[in-house]
């Protein structure tokens, strides 16, 4: 029989899953090659796990973070490790998580192989249905590759790349945020802001402000609930299928009917006031009507992550502007101890938050320019507005070469084009079968598929998809 050579570009969260479910699998054996791709500080780690500061706190519970079926196992890996098993842990420890887990499964499978290099074009052999993969100086064939580079590259709203004083990617925060001297201005209020402001504050800078257009942070975690949907369930939704399509405001009815049955307080979508003081506040006052609501979001988003791709395009667009806000500022939150210190920076005036934001301009410095007119001088401006979702202003390497040979295509609800399968349609070449991704690539057929249960259950399919067509 010959041998299956099987490419893995990126050694994040996704990319170690797909590892973990083929070498878990009973069809495994020495017949299939994987070849796993990543720069060093990121193989095994991923992006958002590299080695950084220890302060760089992972909004979910250690209970929901494990890489394996076992939900005790990161738990019982930092009891093992002398970490302390605290609730909320480092993404630097959870690096080293993930990162130990990787190197389990290449000592104990020959066939598994690490390669310290990013990936940086991969071109389809129509005659062969092969892939190229191109790692600087390597070029090597695969019968399939799974691309699971993560997010794509960072925004840059007020396109200041290059700009002294400017940091257009924080990251790794201990290594560029280190030595920073002067007024600083942390453009963006979302997880990559906290990271930013909480380093610098706890690192020796007296005062940090905080600039959004809208000054929205996340919620803060309430108290979990355990929920058994009664209304908003796959056969419900199912009922109302035609021609493959269910309607939006059916699945709205629905969810709907499952709040009020379930005691969560739909008033609660509205409860923000872009105050942070107010709304942390708030969030901490009421920990179990949010959590109620917060708890239900996460026990709907399975069914819903299947739902998604039965709307039709406008119910799509109607969708993504006029309720995914509601769920997104209650999809993430914060643990309760960190809203906390910032409640207690903004007391002591060492946290400002400054929103309507509307522009940034060169000069001695930097001066923004908000809404009402007002103005405020910086002398650094640190850039934490997140990735992009487009892929056509994704500046990777990888992805670029592969958008310009039209192997991919932008997906207008985000990433790019793939089937059911998670397998690359491509606009010059069709469905490129054993071509997968998953994560911010699948953004617009997917929803919500982040974090690492999520993750972590979409690629079990992924994996199994392969096995069933090539068998021989």
């Amino acid at each position: 029989m010959k041998a299956k050579r099987i490419a893995i570009a990126g050694a994040g969260v996704a990319g170690i899953s797909i590892v973990k479910f083929f070498v878990n699998d009973e069809r495994f054996n020495e017949n299939l090659l994987i070849d796993i791709y990543d720069a060093p500080e990121t193989l095994g780690r991923g992006y958002a796990y590299q080695q950084d500061n220890e302060n760089l706190i992972i909004n979910l519970p250690a209970e929901e973070m494990s890489l394996t079926a076992d939900s005790d196992d990161y738990i019982n890996w930092l009891k093992m490790k002398g970490h302390q098993a605290e609730s909320y842990t480092s993404r630097k420890v959870y690096g080293e998580y993930m990162h130990s887990s990787l190197m389990s499964f290449a000592a104990e499978h020959s066939n598994i192989k690490l390669i310290k290099k990013h990936a940086d074009n991969i071109i389809f052999n129509e005659e062969s249905e092969t892939y190229w993969l191109h790692a600087g100086d390597i070029v090597e064939e695969y019968d399939a590759v799974y691309l699971m580079t993560g997010e794509l590259s960072y925004s840059d709203p007020y396109e200041l790349k290059g700009v002294s004083n400017y940091f257009y990617n924080p990251y790794p925060i201990e290594e560029k945020l280190n030595k920073l001297e002067g007024k600083i201005g942390i453009i963006g209020s979302g997880l990559s802001a906290i990271d930013s402001f909480r380093y610098l504050l706890l690192n020796g800078h007296e005062k940090v402000y905080v600039l959004s257009r809208s000054g929205e942070m996340p919620a803060v975690r309430g108290t979990y609930y355990d929920f058994k949907p009664e209304y908003f369930t796959l056969d419900a939704a199912f009922q109302y299928e035609r021609d493959g399509l269910i309607p939006l405001d059916k699945l709205i009815g629905l969810f709907k009917k499952e709040m009020a049955a379930q005691q969560v307080d739909v008033s609660l979508f509205e409860r923000k006031t872009d105050r942070p003081d107010i709304d942390l506040k708030y969030d901490l006052e009421h920990m179990d009507s949010v959590g109620r609501l917060q708890y239900l979001i996460v026990h709907l988003e399975g069914a819903f992550k299947i739902l998604f791709k039965y709307l039709s395009r406008s119910d799509k667009r109607t969708f993504l502007e006029k309720y995914h806000p509601y769920v997104d500022g209650n999809h993430s939150p914060m643990p309760p101890h960190g809203a906390e210190q910032i409640l207690k920076w903004i007391d002591e005036d060492k946290l400002v938050f400054m929103h309507g934001m509307e522009s940034a301009a060169v000069d001695d410095g930097f001066t923004v320019t908000f809404e009402d007119g007002e103005t405020e001088h910086f002398d650094i401006l640190i850039n934490a507005t997140g990735p992009v979702k487009n892929i056509e202003k994704d500046s990777t390497e990888l992805l670029q070469n592969m958008y310009d040979a039209l192997i991919l295509e932008a997906d207008e609800f985000g990433g790019v084009l793939l089937n059911k399968n998670h397998e690359i349609i491509s606009p010059r070449f069709g469905t490129m079968n054993n071509f997968y991704t998953i994560g911010a690539l699948s953004a617009g057929s997917d929803y919500l598929i982040r974090g690492v249960g999520m993750l972590s259950a979409e690629t079990e399919e992924l994996v199994n998809h392969f096995f069933e067509t090539n068998e021989s």
